[in-house]
């Protein structure tokens, strides 16, 4: 039972670097741009702008110090090779969607990715693959859920989590639930929360050099809104997005 409630804590405690992750989606935006095409409805705007508020303040007091301690520690390569190691156990993830998507050449590019820095990149501490120029293609339920049809929903913010809509959360969720990563290297809880713990605190370290892109908006509320919603936008259409109206809209 208290296996079980830790393992939910630190869980949880993952979902909010995913969350933060989508900061480097500030980067994706260009002025060729339209917001308005990507902006959807927010029906739940005041809860999500507590949310929002939430996971900022957790972030603050507990996470971004953290990371900072941790990026002022450790030396580049050690930080990369972390990176690469997380970024391979998620390529089964990326297997099984681009499969479930038709994807076979994505199946086959994350298949020879994942052996390939498993063995030659000594458990993927090395990203040996892309020295041959396969690159990764990550897909996920999400995504799946949005090749089938899926309407995204609202959008909503989940504290502890981040920005999302109601078909990501839910496949988010039900993801982890069915394949997280980090419970496939090894049985031992300890193991597993150390390496989750690890997993938080590299991703919101490379994060770092965002802060200052969030903290220069006039609605750092919206401006996150507007680049996840371009960034989901993007991965769903493998970045080539089709060439709206001004009076459409993208059905993500």
């Amino acid at each position: 039972m208290l296996q079980t409630s830790a393992n939910s804590k630190f869980i949880r405690l993952a979902f909010i670097a995913s969350g933060l992750l989508f900061l480097t989606s500030c980067s994706t935006l260009s002025s060729k741009d339209s917001p308005s095409k990507h902006i959807s409805s927010d029906p739940f705007e005041r809860f999500n702008r507590t949310a929002f508020a939430f996971n900022d303040k957790a972030d603050k007091i507990v996470l971004r110090p953290t990371a900072k301690v941790y990026d002022a520690v450790l030396p580049d390569p050690a930080k990369k090779g972390v990176s690469h190691f997380f970024s391979n156990l998620g390529e089964p993830i990326n297997i099984i969607n681009n499969l479930l998507q038709g994807k076979v050449d994505g199946a086959l590019n994350s298949t020879y990715r994942f052996v390939v820095n498993s063995t030659v990149g000594v458990l993927g501490l090395f990203d040996v693959a892309r020295s041959y120029d396969v690159r990764k293609k990550p897909e996920d339920f999400g995504q799946t859920l949005a090749a089938w049809g899926v309407k995204p929903g609202p959008y909503i913010v989940v504290p502890f989590w981040g920005p999302s809509n109601l078909r990501d959360s839910f496949a988010g969720a039900a993801s982890n639930l069915v394949i997280y990563p980090i419970n496939e290297v090894s049985d031992e809880s300890d193991t597993r929360l150390g390496l989750t713990v690890l997993n938080v605190i590299n991703t919101r370290a490379r994060l770092l050099d965002a802060d200052a892109v969030l903290a220069n908006q006039v609605d750092p509320y919206l401006f996150l809104k507007t680049a996840y919603e371009s960034n989901r936008v993007r991965a769903i259409y493998d970045g080539n997005p089709p060439q709206l109206d001004d009076d459409d809209e993208f059905d993500f």
